[in-house]
């Protein structure tokens, strides 16, 4: 009989510790949050109204490519393609890369592309011709003005 005894014993605390430490208890699990900070300093929202980069830009490699920049809409357009359009800014950083070292000399476009933003290093840009130098990749894209 003590051995029955002995065992309901420890069986009832095993059971009510299950029971007592599996209770009611909320415990909030945080999870530290993307610092999606800008430095307001060298980041400015494009403003491209009456500038030389608004307009209607064609690849020199690819007639059939194109861009245009409207606001702060980055449309690539392709022929017989649908558009894309996204959201950019120009800074003295890139904000695609945050290895990518500021440029006080130069400024770099962000495209903010759900697939990835795309950082670009503006070369050049006049009322005729647009060079981006695409950073990670090197290359660089060259656009005539469309007229």
């Amino acid at each position: 009989m003590k051995k029955i005894n002995l065992f309901t014993v420890v069986f009832v605390a095993v059971i009510s510790l299950m029971v007592f430490s599996c209770g009611n208890k909320t415990e909030k699990v945080t999870t530290p949050a993307k610092d999606t900070t800008v430095k307001k300093e060298t980041v400015k929202e494009v403003e491209t109204k009456n500038t030389v980069l608004e307009g209607t830009w064609i690849s020199t490699d690819d007639a059939k490519s194109q861009l245009q920049a409207k606001a702060n809409a980055w449309i690539e357009l392709y022929e017989g393609e649908k558009p894309d359009t996204f959201k950019f800014a120009i800074g003295d950083t890139c904000l695609a890369n945050a290895n990518v070292k500021a440029n006080p000399n130069g400024k770099y476009m962000t495209v903010f592309d759900p697939d990835g933003n795309r950082c670009f290093f503006i070369v050049n840009v006049n009322d005729a011709k647009l060079e981006l130098s695409y950073v990670g990749r090197g290359n660089t894209l060259t656009y005539k003005k469309k007229k």
